[in-house]
């Protein structure tokens, strides 16, 4: 039998973060959930943060042979193109894109569709596959096509002229261009106005020779915007502004340039913010990454069995083959036994809200789900590392192996406490400031269940409040309605994932009684002292 120490000194669930986790290609779960990304009317993936959005971004663009089996089979080729803004971009130095610092939403528009059409046709330019087709092809259409995208690039200095013949060629393009340039104003856009005086084709004119040659090549391009809420971490208002002027180059293209597709990864709390007209016709462009309760475990289990050791552990204990093939494709049940050769099968519990035991998974997956019933990968693995974590250090204070499994409940209960105030700290104070002193309200409080007389009383004082700030906290997930919906339910709670991270404690008290009854009764009473 294997020695659980040395076992346990291997254990390790990955890295949370999408973009350097090295067991994510490995350990790929949700399958059903990239299909639905895949989707050519998909173009919004809206998730909470931590929910695996990065992680699916960074598959498709750095080894889409990965899901090939997934992929529309009716193109030649399928291009990722990724685009974080120009915070990361490295070869566009020379473009003038830096210096027009839009603020509206109009600005943004115009600014996503010069600086998306100028990546895209960066990319099919020098892009080796492109190249031989078309040096192949006898097509006029595509030829004219890729010249005019070339001679825009040099133009605009994204690629060299390379000798004598490519200047004089490249001084013809432009007289062609300049005599065929009609003198129609285009408002009073500078970004429209500045790139067509300056290359003589307009971004629109860039965009359908992008298309011409997809088309004619039998190939899509599909532009990756990810970590769109990183672009104006300083400036909220700018950053809707940014996103908002995305979405409606989305609703307002998305249809005319059939091969050109976008793939917009956006946070849940951030796309219900935007003020957007007929926000309601962007549900067909748009799907949620959810994730189950059995997809998380799986999700957990398959990241420990990745190591040879564990592995061979989990599988002497189970009398079964153990491989992360077995679990990703095995059933709940499979699963759930892999699970408990790694984890104690119980939780006890002396909280009036848990007299009994609790299956030790149900135990964890019941506290990673926020108001909005949303459960997160990222928390997930979190809290299976700082378990792992937590067991070390108990077996070395104590000189020996605690449990009889890798992880005990002392180790994991320990390790959530870690996990919910990190949750709080880097979730709610992190992303959500404004709101700061709405969250203090909650902290220390004796009870996780708040009337909504009550919730009026605490956000009194703040801003927003009333109605307004109830629906804020919710939106953020900190607030559970114990009714039909947050408007109409009278009383809430706060998710077990975030009690220890603010300190509520689950002790008895007396049943609450709103303001209106309290004079109620002093009106009762005072009657019946008079009589």
């Amino acid at each position: 039998m294997m020695d659980s120490q040395q076992v346990l000194s291997r254990l390790n669930f990955g890295r949370v973060d999408g973009e350097t986790d090295n067991r994510f290609e490995q350990c790929f779960i949700g399958t059903e959930m990239l299909r639905q990304v895949l989707l050519p009317q998909h173009s919004l993936v809206v998730g909470n943060k931590g929910s695996g959005k990065s992680a699916i971004s960074r598959l498709l663009v750095e080894d889409l042979n990965k899901v090939r089996p997934l992929l529309p089979k009716q193109y030649e080729e399928i291009f990722c193109i990724p685009a974080y803004g120009l915070q990361s971009e490295e070869y566009i130095p020379s473009v003038e894109l830096r210096e027009l610092n839009p603020t509206t939403v109009d600005e943004f528009r115009y600014f996503w569709l010069l600086y998306l059409g100028l990546k895209v046709a960066s990319t099919l330019i020098n892009d080796e596959k492109v190249q031989s087709l078309i040096a192949k092809t006898k097509k006029k259409e595509i030829r004219e096509a890729h010249s005019t995208l070339r001679h825009l690039l040099i133009d605009v200095g994204l690629i060299n002229q390379k000798g004598f013949i490519d200047k004089i060629a490249h001084k013809i393009q432009r007289l062609k261009r300049s005599k065929l340039q009609k003198a129609s104003t285009l408002g009073n856009d500078k970004y429209l106005a500045d790139f067509k005086q300056r290359t003589g084709v307009s971004i629109i004119a860039m965009l359908e020779a992008i298309d011409t040659i997809l088309r004619e090549t039998n190939c899509l391009a599909w532009i990756m915007l990810d970590k769109l809420d990183l672009l104006y971490v300083d400036d909220i208002q700018k950053m809707r502004a940014s996103i908002t002027g995305l979405v409606q180059l989305l609703v307002q293209y998305g249809n005319q340039f059939k091969n050109i597709q976008f793939k917009i990864f956006l946070r849940n709390d951030i796309y219900r913010q935007l003020h957007i007209v007929n926000k309601s016709h962007l549900i067909s462009y748009t799907t949620e990454m959810k994730w189950r309760g059995p997809l998380l475990l799986k999700l957990l289990v398959s990241r420990a069995v990745v190591d040879p050791a564990v592995s061979k552990y989990c599988q002497e204990i189970l009398g079964e083959e153990v491989d992360v093939t077995n679990v990703i494709i095995g059933s709940d049940d499979y699963v759930e036994r892999v699970f408990y050769t790694i984890f104690e099968p119980t939780v006890n519990s002396k909280r009036e809200i848990e007299p009994s035991a609790t299956s030790t998974h149900q135990w964890i997956l019941k506290r990673l789900i926020d108001g909005m019933g949303n459960s997160f990968p990222r928390e997930l693995i979190h809290l299976g590392n700082k378990a792992v974590e937590q067991q070390r250090e108990i077996d070395r204070i104590e000189g020996k192996n605690t449990s009889n499994r890798l992880i005990s409940t002392r180790a994991l209960k320990e390790a959530f406490q870690l996990i919910s105030q990190y949750r709080c700290d880097t979730y709610l104070y992190s992303e959500f400031p404004h709101l700061s002193k709405h969250f203090d309200v909650f902290r220390g409080s004796d009870s996780a269940v708040f009337h909504r007389e009550e919730l009026y009383m605490l956000f009194e004082p703040l801003n927003p409040k009333g109605d307004e700030a109830i629906r804020a906290v919710f939106d953020v997930g900190l607030l559970m309605p114990l009714g039909s919906n947050v408007d109409s339910s009278r009383k809430f709670k706060v998710p077990l994932l975030y009690r220890d991270g603010l300190g509520i404690t689950e002790r008895r008290r007396k049943p609450y009684m709103s303001p209106r009854k309290i004079v109620r009764q002093q009106n009762i009473v005072e009657i019946a002292r008079n009589s």
